[in-house]
């Protein structure tokens, strides 16, 4: 029986894809946050503020085998829960690497994404003019932060977004008691500065 090589090629990477899809899909979500985990971020963090995204960059360094990818934010803070209540700006940067996408010309001539599988690290998703609030390491002593958790799949991510309904995570949910303080900015706020106040 002949083969035709693109046909072969064509359905082994549709395979391929779909074994990344699904192995992606098993990894298993992160619990919801508790009250004592929650305490630890505040902890560990060297700045908590409240904040507008102002500038957001992105750029992507090749690899031999890994691309890094590097993202600038600048955010306008509001309010300094902890830390140098006198910035003007936060410059924050995520840096992590990952498998490069491959394109894949389907039979259509359409380019299909194909990702190796493993679990993706977690990033900032960052809007122009969204509020925030952020739980900042600093980076090399510098006048520059990272989020807690910033590159690592299986930690809590250290960058909520604020808005009319509250505060929320796009990555993980909260357990009972932090789901009763996010519902309002100003609760969730004051629970952060009552733990800062211990």
């Amino acid at each position: 029986m002949k083969f035709n090589l693109p046909f072969l090629f064509f359905f082994s990477m549709l395979f391929l894809m779909f074994f990344c899809k699904e192995t992606e899909a098993i990894i298993p979500p992160l619990k919801p946050l508790i009250s004592e985990e929650f305490r630890q971020m505040i902890y560990d963090a060297d700045v908590i503020a409240t904040g507008i995204v102002t500038r957001v960059n992105q750029s992507k360094n090749l690899g031999a085998r890994l691309e890094t990818v590097i993202i600038h934010v600048m955010l306008a803070p509001e309010r300094i829960l902890k830390g140098d209540k006198l910035m003007k700006n936060i410059a924050i940067e995520e840096t992590y690497q990952q498998y490069p996408t491959v394109g894949i010309h389907g039979s259509a001539g359409n380019v299909m994404a194909a990702r190796i599988a493993g679990p993706s690290p977690q990033v900032g998703r960052y809007i122009d003019g969204e509020r925030v609030l952020v739980f900042l390491k600093s980076v090399n002593g510098l006048d520059q932060y990272c989020p807690l958790g910033s590159g690592n799949h299986d930690a809590y991510f250290g960058v909520f977004q604020i808005s009319s309904a509250g505060v929320k995570s796009d990555r993980y949910l909260f357990n009972e008691v932090m789901s009763g303080y996010s519902k309002s900015e100003t609760d969730f706020l004051d629970f952060i500065i009552s733990i800062l106040g211990e």
